[in-house]
């Protein structure tokens, strides 16, 4: 079972429009929504996939039931906390050209004690867990602390751990050093303070990781190249040419297909080119992580994959 955690869910409503007439009243065509947050979407990817998988986190008030009425007709395993905040809603209007305007509320408040007892209870969930995969943004300054505790609770129980966030929750969870890390370039680049304007900037970056004792570390970069490191080499990889019609949740579905591998006991070289293929489908189809095995053999063959010498 591979839990994922969520802290900062939203309810991503889909707007469809003629057009966006700015200071206007616009009639929408078709709406619709669906649960989104990057450790909802790396285990609705791993469901597709047929990969066990849970998705745990908070979420609360209206939106909160919503999601949870959307999650479970999805068929999607969940064990979300109920907090009292109310859970942020994003809409993205699209108009009759494609064109995707996003608006993200903010994120609900997390009261210290609804942190902790969030922790308590995910913990629980560590019994029936071969990896735990903490994702995303923290919503307050209450919760920045989660994902490290949950790391360190991992390792005690010999569970393996992936991370993917940044800021202050990225600091502190390094410290836990997960086994996986998987983080956008510029969201590294920001928290860390690195350049990375060089190639030799993200290598060294990215060694540098490793040699804190990350057994995996990738930095992505959206449909550019991406770069991995582990005790047994360096690479680049850069992932298939697709068109993209939303590229939403890639990275999520990259980190998943990263985890469907290593959790079959694939190399890492392997993994990764699985976790590229798994990215740039989900970039070639509307709907969010949610690309068949199928879609993801279909491009393997078309990621190249070239290893660095590090002195």
């Amino acid at each position: 079972m591979i839990t994922t955690v969520t802290l900062n869910p939203m309810l991503d409503k889909t707007v469809r429009l003629p057009q966006l007439a700015v200071g206007r009243i616009t009639r929408a065509e078709r709406v619709s929504c669906i649960v989104g947050g990057k450790g909802v979407n790396v285990t609705r990817q791993l469901h597709r996939l047929d990969c066990p998988s849970q998705a745990t986190g908070l979420w609360g008030g209206e939106v909160g039931i919503q999601c949870n009425r959307l999650l479970t007709a999805e068929g999607i395993n969940h064990q979300f906390v109920r907090i009292e905040g109310m859970t942020r809603e994003g809409v993205t209007y699209v108009d009759a050209a494609g064109v995707m305007t996003c608006i993200f509320e903010p994120p609900h408040n997390v009261t210290p004690a609804e942190a902790e007892i969030f922790v308590g209870r995910c913990s629980t969930l560590l019994a029936d867990s071969q990896w735990l995969a903490c994702c995303g943004s923290s919503p307050s300054a209450a919760t920045d602390y989660v994902y490290a505790d949950l790391l360190r609770e991992a390792r005690t129980r010999g569970v393996r751990t992936a991370l993917d966030t940044y800021g202050t929750p990225l600091h502190l969870a390094l410290a836990e050093v997960p086994e996986v890390m998987k983080v956008n370039r510029e969201e590294y680049r920001s928290s860390a303070g690195a350049p990375l304007e060089r190639e030799r900037d993200v290598v060294d970056a990215l060694v540098a990781l490793v040699e804190q004792g990350i057994a995996l570390a990738v930095l992505t970069d959206g449909p550019r190249p991406c770069y991995a490191a582990s005790r047994a080499g360096c690479w680049k990889i850069t992932p298939p040419t697709v068109t993209t019609v939303n590229p939403t949740g890639s990275g999520d579905s990259m980190l998943a297909g990263i985890l469907y591998g290593l959790s079959r006991g694939w190399d890492h070289p392997g993994s990764i080119c699985f976790g590229a293929a798994a990215g740039a489908a989900n970039a070639a189809v509307w709907d969010i992580s949610s690309v068949s095995m199928q879609d993801i053999l279909s491009l393997l063959p078309s990621v190249a994959i070239s290893e660095f010498i590090v002195p």
